[in-house]
């Protein structure tokens, strides 16, 4: 495996599981067992080091999203596939959704836009195609993110600080039914 995988590995596991601030360098670079020339190689500082993690999450979780909504043709196999994948994603890679649960890094907002944007559009895409069918109802993207994903996130972020324990995919499909119920049309 290329040495910057093994840092970005390696500061995955110690910013997850110390946070940025109580994570070193030298911690990180002994683990993988480079020199410290070899990390400022890859990496010009932790900051950026730490830029690199989260953009490698964020980019890992949009994968499995747009994944989920190409496989679901449907309305409610969509809202439902989205919840439900979302909540395994989190169980699976705990250490990048503790990452994703962070403050974000500085900047990264301009350094992450052409992502997503292309991101955001391809879900609204889909969206107002079954708005437009009358499956689900028309809604901004912040109040849809907020009924869709809403519950899930709490329920994540309860998880990984360890205030619950219940594995996410248990409740997976109480939370997926409850996001398609307040996002369907109404009859």
């Amino acid at each position: 495996m290329p040495i910057q995988s093994l840092l970005l590995d390696a500061a995955e596991d110690h910013f997850a599981k110390r946070g940025v601030l109580e994570t070193r360098l030298a911690d990180i670079r002994e683990e993988v067992g480079v020199s410290v020339g070899g990390v400022y190689h890859h990496f010009p500082g932790k900051k950026e080091l730490y830029a690199q993690v989260w953009l490698r999450a964020i980019g890992d979780y949009h994968d499995m999203f747009l994944a989920v909504l190409a496989e679901c043709p449907g309305a409610r196999e969509g809202v439902e596939g989205v919840v439900t994948s979302h909540l395994e994603w989190v169980s699976h890679n705990r250490d990048r959704a503790t990452i994703l649960a962070s403050p974000r890094p500085p900047g990264i907002d301009e350094r992450a836009a052409e992502g997503n944007a292309v991101f955001f559009r391809t879900v609204m895409s889909w969206w107002r195609t079954h708005e437009h069918y009358g499956a689900v109802r028309c809604l901004d993207f912040d109040v849809l993110n907020a009924l869709w994903l809403g519950p899930a996130q709490e329920y994540s972020r309860h998880w990984l600080a360890g205030s619950t324990t219940t594995d996410p995919t248990s409740v997976a499909p109480e939370l997926s039914r409850a996001a398609w119920n307040s996002l369907r049309t109404q009859e």
